[in-house]
């Protein structure tokens, strides 16, 4: 069978490493790709095998991690990273999109879907009446049975306070 070659403009190929995670140099060299010029700008001819054979390994790498990424967190570091990012997220209402603040601290934290709604779970539980969750909006996210769109974080307040001339 003979080669299968396709030429992709060096913007394509930069915007591909870039989502991809790679230098586009490394990409370059890694599918050992030919630099060529064409009119005023160039082209990078590269080997199908070689491309289909790198983007493989580089799924199978990332799948790899995201399953090895998930570290035991501590209760309250989740509570303090979720308290941080509700802050920074809330309106003006105090509420924050359930779906904003999860893709938030699993970024923070580097933990997964499942781990975020278990360790949420495990901080509703544990501080009962600290937060409170809404069943409304466009997104949700699943918490037990239930699927909630917004989380507000309640501040318990002193009534009233005494002082003493």
């Amino acid at each position: 069978m003979d080669e299968v070659k396709f030429s992709l403009r060096k913007s394509d190929f930069d915007k591909f490493a870039e989502r991809l995670g790679v230098n586009p140099e490394e990409l370059l060299s890694a599918l050992r790709a030919e630099v060529v010029k064409v009119g005023p700008g160039f082209r990078y001819v590269i080997d199908m095998e070689n491309f289909f054979y790198f983007v493989v390994s580089r799924i199978v790498t990332v799948a790899q991690k995201r399953e090895g990424a998930s570290r035991q967190i501590a209760l309250e570091e989740f509570e303090r990273t979720l308290n941080e990012v509700i802050e920074k997220l809330a309106g003006i209402s105090g509420y924050a999109k359930l779906v904003e603040v999860r893709d938030a601290v699993m970024e923070q934290l580097g933990i997964r879907e499942e781990d975020f709604a278990r360790l949420l779970s495990e901080l509703l539980q544990a501080r009962r009446g600290a937060y409170v969750l809404l069943e409304g909006g466009d997104l949700k996210v699943q918490i037990g049975a239930k699927k909630y769109g917004f989380i507000k974080r309640v501040e318990r307040r002193a009534v009233a306070e005494v002082t003493y001339y």
